[in-house]
């Protein structure tokens, strides 16, 4: 696809956040949200809590959702939105509170249950039957509601006859009586009105299997499995996931068709834009907690939404005049520091800036705009580590595209962007966890794109992996020493020295150095995986959301260690982090991805504030 055609498509959906008119009649204006809001109630939720071992992953929200509405459901990452869909479908049992689904409550029923009871849902992941046929996986939607294939299923939920209607089920489809026939034309023609909607992209291929569909077509018969059915409520989790940009606009066109029809809708969607378009309300979680709720522009412009996004800005920076006549920087020394300064607001960004235009883009094909001093001469460093124009692919999903990205040597380096961006994938695609379909991954200048992950940690790229993996019912002292699996008996002697030194630099982990880790607060759990990185003698550490679940002290704290990383060790650091004001507070240049591509870079300084950072986070006016 070019990127004129990518461009385009782009143009389709913003045309269709400006004028929803088109597709919807008006239906997100304030007037249509105020009808709405006078109708029946579908969904009461009150006080729905759920909490894993202590931690509240949903703490105690309340919503009404109206017939015909559609509310969206935003947050970064471990805010709270899948445990909720999944305490509202029935895969997951609430702690506490309410859940009525037209009055009838349906808190603590079962999967099957809940969608007996009218609620049908799409999951982010895509889930179609691969050796099943475009139809007939359309048709499972439909098996909730069936009565003559089905005698006697009034039974099932016993367990000692659950078998009976088991057997009356093989004989229905053995020797079809006439209801049953009756019946099976009824669901054929529920099936064929279900693909008439995606007539162009399902309808020749309503014979095929669907491991032979593309991604974008697994994930529309998914959705015509949930509409057959005709339920009183649609959840939607993420239905664009892994779609391109004429993709997307593709399916808001038949989502606005959907709620132009009178479908209740429950959308959990990560592009905002696409959120704006088609909400009559939106709510924003962080923490588990409902921040904020109501009109979709006016949440995304919410100051704790943008800040849930984009993380706590952190207190005011150093002059540049400051920076400037610091006694070194990265440039000049590997090993440089920022002396006599102990806050680590003084130690960052060792890279010394010159005023100029800040890094932006021109929104279309993701092209950065003028470097700034400080950026050329960041990118006149060979890098220690590089992303040459990498393209990856989950199936048909293109994950990564043209992704380039460098790492200098006694650097930190930020790779920001919001949910679904494509962060991960880049982190594992560094460690030999994902390979690319075409581009390059350079370490010292040498191509390791095809080195297992072994081989890249024994040349010494090392991983902080995102909710710290240490390993829970192994002692402080035994998970430093599985950091060290790469070296050789010959250097036992030195693994010991290195367990030392990591409780010099740590001294908490000293302290609990015979502690089970699984004990530790999560702040100590991720100074070990730090510790842990280390025990290899990396060069470039892969860091995946340092400080996801700390509280504000610990982020502190991390950020801290990271410069001391820096600034200390010579270790460079590609800090993979959602929070942005956070991530360029302290890094020395940044990346920001938006839908598999790098929309920004540029020194960090510049990208601190920029509006393009907002933007690609939660949408905007270009």
């Amino acid at each position: 696809m070019t990127d004129n055609t990518i461009a385009k498509a782009g143009d389709i959906v913003d045309d269709a956040a400006e004028r929803p008119a088109a597709d919807a009649g008006d239906a997100t204006s304030a007037g249509a949200r105020d009808a709405v809001a006078d109708r029946p109630i579908v969904l009461h939720v009150e006080g729905l809590a759920k909490s894993f071992e202590g931690l509240k992953a949903v703490d105690g929200i309340s919503f009404d959702l109206h017939r015909g509405e559609v509310l969206s459901i935003i947050g970064p990452n471990g805010s709270g939105k899948s445990t909720t869909i999944n305490l509202l479908s029935g895969f997951l049992k609430p702690d506490a509170g309410t859940i009525k689904l037209e009055g009838r409550s349906i808190a603590g029923l079962s999967a099957p249950e809940t969608s007996a009871h009218g609620l049908a849902r799409t999951f982010q992941n895509g889930r179609v039957f691969g050796s099943m046929t475009v139809a007939q996986n359309v048709a499972l939607g439909y098996h909730k509601k069936l009565t003559a294939n089905r005698p006697a299923r009034g039974l099932q939920r016993i367990p000692v006859l659950r078998w009976i209607p088991l057997l009356g089920e093989a004989a229905a489809s053995l020797v079809p009586w006439p209801s049953v026939r009756r019946e099976n034309r009824a669901v054929a023609g529920h099936v064929d009105a279900e693909i008439e909607r995606f007539a162009e992209r399902l309808g020749p291929r309503r014979d095929d299997a669907a491991y032979t569909l593309s991604y974008a077509n697994r994930r529309r018969t998914e959705i015509a499995r949930a509409l057959v059915s005709g339920p009183t409520l649609l959840l939607l989790d993420e239905p664009t996931a892994g779609m391109n940009q004429s993709e997307t606009a593709e399916m808001l066109h038949v989502l606005q068709r959907l709620k132009a029809q009178g479908h209740t809708i429950l959308l959990v969607e990560h592009k905002i834009e696409l959120v704006t378009a088609l909400s009559d309300r939106v709510l924003a979680m962080d923490g588990g907690r409902i921040i904020a709720q109501g009109d979709p522009d006016e949440v995304r412009r919410d100051p704790q939404v943008v800040e849930a996004y984009l993380g706590k800005r952190r207190p005011s920076r150093p002059a540049a005049s400051d920076l400037a006549s610091a006694s070194a920087s990265v440039l000049d020394s590997a090993h440089g520091r920022w002396e006599g300064q102990s806050d680590v607001l003084a130690k960052e960004n060792a890279i010394d800036r010159e005023s100029g235009t800040g890094a932006g883009a021109d929104g279309a094909d993701g092209v950065a705009g003028p470097a700034t001093e400080g950026t050329r001469r960041l990118d006149s460093i060979a890098p220690l580590l590089a992303l040459d124009d990498v393209n990856v692919y989950y199936g048909q999903a293109h994950a990564l595209q043209g992704v380039t990205i460098r790492v200098p040597e006694g650097a930190i380096v930020s790779l920001l962007g919001g949910n679904a961006s494509g962060k991960s994938t880049t982190m594992k695609t560094i460690l030999g966890l994902k390979e690319p379909k075409t581009g390059r991954v350079l370490y010292q200048g040498r191509d390791i794109t095809r080195e297992s992950t072994r081989d890249r940690v024994r040349g010494g790229i090392a991983a902080v992996p995102e909710a710290r993996r240490i390993f829970p019912e192994m002692t402080v002292r035994e998970n430093l020493l599985v950091g060290a699996y790469t070296r050789t008996r010959a250097q036992a002697a030195q693994v010991r020295e290195d367990v030392e030194r990591m409780y010099e630099r740590f001294p908490r982990l000293k302290e609990r150095r015979n502690q089970k880790a699984g004990t530790m607060s999560g702040g100590e759990q991720q100074m070990l995986a730090f510790a842990r990185a280390l025990m290899s003698h990396p060069r470039v550490i892969c860091m995946d959301e340092p400080t996801m679940g700390l509280s504000p002290r610990l982020v502190e704290d991390v950020l801290e260690q990271i410069v001391r990383l820096r600034d200390e060790l010579g270790v460079s650091v590609l800090m993979v982090e959602q929070q942005a004001e956070l991530a360029l507070s302290v890094a020395d240049y940044g990346y920001v991805l938006q839908n598999g591509r790098i929309r920004l870079h540029g020194a960090a300084s510049d990208l601190l504030g920029d509006p393009e950072v907002r933007e690609a986070y939660l949408g905007g006016a270009r």
